[in-house]
């Protein structure tokens, strides 16, 4: 009886495995046909939600796919063999050479990720991750304020190493004083609204000595603030590993790779959408009502945490239970809404993190926030993450979180 049932066990995980070969052998014929083509149309099918090449998810990774099909040399795509469930051995074949890549797939069989597409945005899954810089950063309640200089021009800049910001920022001012050239115009969302910014492209931007390349920078009317001349954002998750050691008050980058896991840590997964670095998490404002919410790891958001005005208005946040201590408002780059300061019942950052009667600010309503909608739920501020010395790996898509001295403090 017991070897009856291990051979049926057997027949259908060989099923399984010959479904999984069938799916591959396609998806490597369409990726042929993509790269002949230059062109994605005939993948789409193919592709997963969580799709992504090196840092980068949703519709930048389609981008980077086009790139790739466009500039990346390919005759054809083949399977080498399977070496898991999910996972398979490839071959692109070019003239007079053969890449062989792992090919990573989800649950339903859709395409995840490339390790070879990873690799031509530096990423290195399989290699040791090396340290590439370490710099001193000023510690401004929390903030942190690093020391830069863009393209030749001598003078350092004090930017605000912001991770709500999708890249980077200087006043017109600033611009206009070391000389960006405007590229482009677009819209870009800020709390509670939206506005109009000129973006300079292919800059070279200096950490001490240490160069970050073609980096685009948005130039705001507006921009800056009384401790810091502009904003250096995500832009810097994407490339590297990024360690912030508020006990030793360094800012380190490392490259991508297998990078160990600091001590006593606590891990937080994160996913990367639009630029933003997102956490699942329970906000319980009134005990007893957990509200599931999606918050930004921002470490230019001075506050705890702030719930943004569709979740408050969603579930009536300002009106059952909560006791405002005091009122004010918040101000991003000129768009002002009104904020209401008090404590949660409790906190907690899936999956582990619980915090009780941790201040919170939900924000009211106003003419100029009335339709704007983010797309999240809110963000977890630097007055919370300053109590942790904190890693962003997007590689392995989590950040850790070891308590500090400012934490201990506090116990």
């Amino acid at each position: 009886m017991k070897k009856s049932f291990l051979t049926c066990v057997f027949i259908v995980l060989g099923g399984c495995l010959a479904a999984q070969t069938f799916s591959v052998n396609e998806l490597t014929q369409k990726l042929t046909i993509a790269f002949q083509q230059k062109t994605d149309s005939v993948l789409q099918p193919f592709i997963g939600n969580d799709f992504s090449i090196g840092t980068y998810p949703g519709r930048s990774a389609k981008y980077n796919l086009i790139t790739i099909l466009n500039n990346y040399t390919c005759d054809s795509v083949s399977l080498y063999k399977s070496i898991g469930a999910q996972k398979s051995f490839v071959l692109f074949h070019k003239p007079g050479k053969t890449d062989t890549s792992i090919v990573h797939l989800t649950d339903d069989n859709k395409l995840m990720r490339i390790d070879l597409f990873d690799e031509l945005y530096g990423m290195y899954r399989n290699q040791a991750s090396k340290h590439l810089v370490s710099i001193p950063f000023e510690d401004v309640n929390g903030s942190i304020i690093l020391q830069v200089k863009i393209n030749k021009y001598k003078k350092t800049l004090r930017l605000l190493f912001d991770t709500g910001a999708d890249g980077m920022m200087v006043s017109k001012a600033i611009a206009d004083s070391i000389g960006l050239t405007v590229d482009k115009k677009q819209q870009a969302s800020v709390v509670g609204g939206n506005i109009h910014i000129e973006i300079s492209a292919g800059n070279t931007v200096f950490l001490d000595t240490f160069p970050v390349q073609q980096q685009s920078i948005a130039i705001f009317d507006r921009g800056g603030g009384e401790d810091h001349d502009g904003i250096i954002g995500n832009t810097l998750a994407r490339k590297y590993i990024v360690q912030v050691n508020y006990d030793t008050k360094t800012l380190s980058l490392y490259s991508f790779g297998n990078n160990k896991v600091p001590d006593n840590s606590i891990t937080v997964p994160v996913k990367v959408n639009e630029g933003s670095l997102q956490m699942d998490a329970e906000l319980t404002v009134r005990s007893g009502k957990k509200v599931e919410a999606r918050f930004i790891f921002d470490t230019g958001a001075q506050y705890y945490l702030i719930a943004f005005r569709p979740l408050v208005r969603k579930h009536k946040l300002l009106v059952d239970g909560f006791v405002a201590d005091s009122t004010g408002s918040t101000v991003s780059l000129g768009v002002a809404s009104p904020v209401f300061h008090g404590r949660s019942a409790q906190f907690r950052l899936l999956p582990s993190l619980t915090i009780p009667e941790m201040p919170v600010t939900l924000m009211g309503g106003s003419a100029g926030n009335a339709n704007w909608d983010p797309g999240i739920d809110g963000s977890v501020g630097i007055k919370l993450i300053s109590q942790y010395n904190f890693t962003i790996n997007l590689m392995d898509k989590n950040i850790y979180l070891v308590p500090n001295h400012k934490k201990k403090k506090l116990h």
